[in-house]
């Protein structure tokens, strides 16, 4: 069980990650004002948990070049940061499901003109024109974009579901720590599928550099980090 300080430090982490989000939310939704407030909302929280999960990775470079007493409080940090990049990223994919359900208004660029599938399943697959068959899969630009975006939805699932100290003890150190280093691999794959749909949708708000640059950044970081941990274990 937690000490008060570590539960009042948690809740001043919370309460900043959220204020920050809402601060993000709102600086954002200008950009969105031509969509509908649902699909604005989804645009909105797919790009937030990007931005989140991006930031899980920061922790580990920045807390190399801290003291050692700060490692305890940047883990802590990083394990609450995921936690809303897990909540952002899941309200995410509901909204989208629940917008495919109707019609939404997103302007995709398909030159497949064969018919989806009813409902969200039409992310997925066409529908078949024998009613005796299985829907085929969306082998589309779009459609790929949605498959790395289920598959993100799984990883994602997983380690949100496991980010707890509970969690950690119960799969056992080595196994937890091997589960949760997937989540660089869960970045690419976010950044992939929100690349596809960037190049898929027609019009701004959405640019290439929204995404690459910040991306850029993170993976520079990791770099310089990796090459100075390197460098000094060699010494």
């Amino acid at each position: 069980m937690g000490t008060p300080l570590s539960f009042v430090r948690s809740l001043v982490a919370h309460v900043s990650i959220l204020s920050l989000i809402l601060l993000g939310a709102s600086w954002m939704w200008t950009d969105f004002s031509s969509f509908p407030a649902l699909e604005t909302w989804s645009m909105i929280l797919g790009y937030l948990s990007f931005i989140l999960i991006g930031c899980t990775l920061l922790i580990g470079p920045l807390q190399s070049w801290l003291p050692a007493g700060w490692m305890a409080v940047s883990l802590s940090i990083r394990r609450d940061i995921g936690i809303w990049a897990g909540l952002t990223g899941l309200l995410h994919v509901i909204l989208v499901l629940v917008l495919f359900e109707s019609e939404p208004r997103l302007m995709i660029i398909d030159n497949n003109r064969s018919e989806k599938a009813d409902g969200w399943l039409g992310l997925f697959f066409f529908a078949s024109s024998d009613p005796t068959m299985w829907p085929s899969p969306n082998w589309t630009f779009t459609g790929v974009a949605n498959y790395l975006g289920l598959l993100a939805f799984f990883i994602l699932l997983a380690l949100w579901l496991t980010s707890s100290a509970r969690a950690e003890k119960w799969l056992g150190g080595s196994s937890w720590k091997r589960l949760h280093l997937a989540n660089p691999w869960l970045f690419v794959i976010v950044l992939f599928h929100g690349l596809i749909y960037i190049q898929s949708i027609k019009g701004e708000p959405h640019t290439f550099s929204d995404m690459l640059v910040f991306a850029a950044m993170i993976w520079m970081i990791r770099g310089i980090s990796f090459i100075r941990r390197a460098f000094f274990r060699k010494r």
